[in-house]
């Protein structure tokens, strides 16, 4: 849903809300405000909402959003945070805000129980007979943890009686901004967008009053922009000033030398301060605050201080000169306490220059938010160390880059992280430390592996036993021999991986550290599942219980989508289905981006199997500007769906998914583009790959122990002729098929609720038969195989009656909430660089999903998409 403000509006509104003693002007918002008003209402019958502001700085958005929570107060329950201009934010930072009135935060926020503090804000949000508003206002400043916590609560807003209302400023959020990815993700019927514009003449006229000033040419300067009106309006009547700059510094000249002083100090402090913190930050009395609030400087609510507007603050620090602004927060560092938030010290030893504090707190900082899943801003604070590696302790070190490395590895900076450990595997060599140097060995295996880079992970992983010598620590030498039993489990490597599990866990000992278990358990449910499924639930259930019980997040996701992964191969779709989504929730509770990434491209092809190709595709596509693994496993559901609908960008999809999975050689990567690739043969006549290699990865799979990929890749070979014989141990429905039992394998795959599948048993059938796959086909969408089935059909004189299944996918059902998003600002003329930025995608994102709504409308164009779609009903009257 989108409500656009747009400057020059011919009726002017007024709309005023009471805040306490303040009285607040909302000029020409009642839209906006009727709108809000209207969500607000239905959320107890219909589920909560997330209503998305977006506009220009000053546009007054925080005005329109604070002006709504206070005038719906005596409904709703209201919580209001915000977001802070720090060089790094403060992690969970918003939610510390509304701890100051909400003790039920505090807890687990002081605790850094960041799954308590979910837990805690969904419980504001649904455990009340009455609506609840939370605002966060300024999310293109939000810390990565405040944005999982949107992103968790926005999945989840529909389950709730509230309005979850987030500001973003316009040209903050460019499309590697880390809040565009949250958006995306946040289910589109669940989003209410509203796009501020500027005011129209007569509220420009209303703001200016009895100034001297030419409304139409203030309007004209500042586009309706209520913060730059108000600004020139303030200017009382003199001539118009050419910055915001120069606004609002007329008005610091005016002020006496102690609050001139005092607005200095407090400039260069990107967040609200204490009244108390201010008086001893400035070292002035109680009048110099009155003085800077009188002038409209400064805003007081209750004992906190900020200012009116960031633009203020930020006109002021610019006033300073580069030595004043690293003196000043000099002595705002040497003031704050030592228990200070430690991302709030970074900030100002950044900006003082103070290189040895720097190196004191940023690892100090990192540390903070890692521990509450903020790994960007972690990061961001081992970055300050850059250009100072050489300063840090030698004993630090090490630690330091190996911590790093880590950070990096969980944005998927996998080049960056590489190096990082590199570095710290030739320190931990160059002051002798084995112990050390042999971890460090496992961690860039781990890295080298999520790259693809099987080869040199292997050599890294050896290298990492070897280097202990000859007499090694119990605890080292278990940690080296379990990163080679995961490679080889990875590589299908069964024998191996059960024999290195069985070394881990002798050489752990009696008292072994948790992970290693963990992991061993996972390995070894692994293969049993691939052995003899589901023979391994036991083992990986264990794991994931004992990671759950140990903090170890990270291995609960990895115990939950390997299980899911087996139970897949093993076409057990139900139980694959829900501990795909297990993984998922879990992964993205606990900010674990590239696992939850791989279980989201899983379940991709879980939904593909099931017969929703549309969400399917919407949900691999998404993946496709991820990370490498995610990415290589989102490509065949792609290029499959592609192919099956006569798309032509199917043989370059499937050509980059090969390639991929042929450098990760492996035969998890490996199968699922080849069965893709034979797919594609055989429905375009046109080879992307030799066939010699699609044979050698059923053979591998066959060898592993496999059965249903194999089974799939060779029933397609002896589709195109490259197959004369059953292979043994395939599975059953794939072997009826080529022994011509077409119709009792249709009859497996409708028990597993597999369409497609039974439709193309089917279609080996007798003419009856075949004439059903067709209409299943149409049905399902698969155009280019209904194209195929209905020659060969005539080609055998067959009575082929009309496609009546085409219909069935160009209602409204068949547009996914995401393209019917699409489909509706197409309507509004946006481009696909504009529909990006409203809906947080990549512009390639967007032109796989118009060109979806294309071929869904039968359209060659925009326009007559639209047309098309008007004439269906599928948009609402212009």
């Amino acid at each position: 849903m989108w409500a656009v403000a747009r400057p020059g509006r011919p009726l002017y509104m007024c709309r005023y809300v009471r805040v306490g003693s303040v009285r607040l002007v909302l000029l020409g918002r009642d839209l906006e405000l009727e709108l809000m008003a209207g969500v607000l209402g239905g959320v107890q019958s219909s589920g909560g909402k997330v209503v998305l502001v977006r506009g220009e700085a000053g546009i007054g958005k925080s005005s329109l959003v604070r002006g709504f929570a206070a005038g719906h107060g005596d409904e709703a329950h209201v919580y209001v945070g915000s977001c802070d201009d720090l060089l790094i934010p403060q992690p969970l930072g918003p939610f510390w805000d509304i701890a100051r009135r909400e003790p039920s935060l505090g807890e687990p926020l002081g605790n850094g129980d960041r799954p308590g503090v979910l837990e805690a804000i969904l419980h504001l949000l649904s455990g009340s007979l009455r609506p609840s508003i939370m605002v966060i206002e300024d999310t293109h400043w939000a810390d990565e943890a405040t944005l999982d916590a949107i992103k968790y609560i926005g999945r989840r807003i529909a389950q709730t009686s509230a309005m979850l209302l987030l500001t973003y400023r316009v040209g903050e959020v460019d499309y590697e901004h880390p809040l565009r990815g949250v958006m995306a993700d946040l289910p589109p019927d669940s989003v209410v967008r509203v796009q501020l514009g500027g005011l129209s003449l007569s509220a420009v006229s209303t703001i200016i009053g009895a100034a001297t000033l030419d409304p139409e040419e203030v309007l004209a300067a500042t586009n309706g922009n209520p913060f730059l009106v108000t600004e020139m309006a303030s200017a009382g009547g003199q001539a118009l000033p050419s910055s915001v700059q120069e606004s609002v510094m007329a008005r610091v000249q005016k002020l006496s030398p102690a609050a001139r002083e005092m607005l200095q100090v407090l400039s260069v402090i990107p967040e609200p301060v204490s009244s108390q913190d201010v008086m001893e930050l400035a070292g002035v009395a109680a009048g110099e605050l009155s003085e800077c609030e009188r002038r409209g400087l400064l805003g007081v609510e209750g004992e906190i201080v900020s200012f009116r507007h960031e633009l203020i603050r930020r006109a002021v620090e610019a006033s300073l000169t580069q030595s004043e602004r690293m003196a000043t927060n000099r002595g705002v560092l040497e003031v704050l306490r030592p228990e200070t938030d430690p991302a709030r010290l970074v900030h100002h030893a950044r900006e003082a220059n103070d290189i040895n504090r720097l190196l004191e707190l940023a690892p100090r900082a990192a540390r903070a938010a890692a521990a509450v899943g903020s790994h960007r801003e972690a990061a961001h604070h081992f970055r300050q160390l850059t250009s100072f590696l050489d300063r840090l302790d030698p004993n630090a070190k090490g630690l330091v880059l190996e911590e790093w490395a880590r950070e990096e590895y969980l944005l998927d900076n996998l080049s960056e992280a590489t190096d990082l450990a590199g570095m710290a595997v030739s320190h931990h060599r160059e002051v002798g430390d084995r112990r050390a140097e042999s971890r460090t060995l496992v961690q860039i295996s781990q890295l080298h592996h999520h790259a693809g880079q099987r080869d040199r992970s292997e050599q890294l992983a050896r290298d990492a036993v070897e280097v202990l010598g000859e007499d090694p620590d119990a605890s080292d030498l278990a940690r080296a021999l379990e990163a080679n039993a995961t490679l080889a489990m990875m590589a299908g490597n069964l024998t191996a991986t059960l024999e290195l599990v069985d070394r881990t866990l002798e050489a752990a000992g009696a008292n072994p550290d948790e992970r290693i278990v963990v992991r061993s358990l996972n390995s070894k449910g692994t293969v049993a599942n691939i052995v003899n499924y589901p023979a391994g639930k036991g083992s990986l259930d264990e794991a994931r219980e004992r990671a759950e019980a140990a903090g170890l997040w990270d291995e609960e996701s990895r115990a939950l989508v390997n299980h899911a992964w087996t139970a897949f191969e093993w076409r057990d779709l139900p139980i694959a289905a829900d501990y795909t989504q297990a993984a998922i929730a879990s992964s993205g509770r606990h900010e674990i981006p590239f696992i939850e990434r791989y279980a989201m491209a899983l379940y991709a092809r879980i939904l593909e199997l099931n017969g929703e190709w549309s969400e399917a595709e919407d949900l691999a596509r998404d993946q496709l500007d991820r990370a490498a693994i995610s990415h290589m496993a989102a490509l065949p559901v792609v290029g499959a769906l592609e192919a099956r609908t006569g798309r032509k960008a199917a043989r370059n999809t499937l050509i980059e998914a090969w390639e991929m999975a042929e450098v990760a050689n492996e035969f998890q990567r490996l199968a699922p583009a080849a069965m893709a690739v034979a797919e594609h043969s055989w429905i375009s006549g046109s080879a992307v790959i030799p066939v010699a290699e699609i044979v050698r990865v059923m053979e591998a799979g066959l060898l592993i122990g496999f059965e249903w990929s194999p089974g799939s890749i060779a029933l397609w070979l002896w589709r195109v002729g490259e197959l004369s014989q059953v292979p043994e141990n395939i599975a059953e429905p794939y072997r009826l098929v080529m022994e011509g039992k077409a119709v009792e394998a249709a009859t497996i795959w409708a028990a597993k609720g597999v369409p497609y599948e039974r439709a193309l048993a089917l279609m080996h059938g007798d003419d009856a038969a075949r004439l059903e796959a067709l209409a299943m086909f149409e049905t399902l969408g698969a155009t280019a195989v209904a194209a195929k089935l209905r020659q060969a059909l005539r080609s055998d004189g067959v009575s082929v009656p009309r496609g009546k299944g085409q219909k069935t996918t160009r209602h409204a059902a068949g547009l996914t909430a995401r393209q019917a998003e699409v489909l509706q600002l197409l309507d509004e003329g946006l481009s696909n660089i504009e529909i990006a930025d409203r809906l947080f995608v990549s512009p390639r994102t967007v032109e796989h999903h118009v060109s979806a709504v294309l071929s869904k409308l039968d359209s060659s164009t925009r326009e007559e998409a639209v047309e098309t779609a008007s004439e269906q009903g599928l948009l609402p009257p212009r």
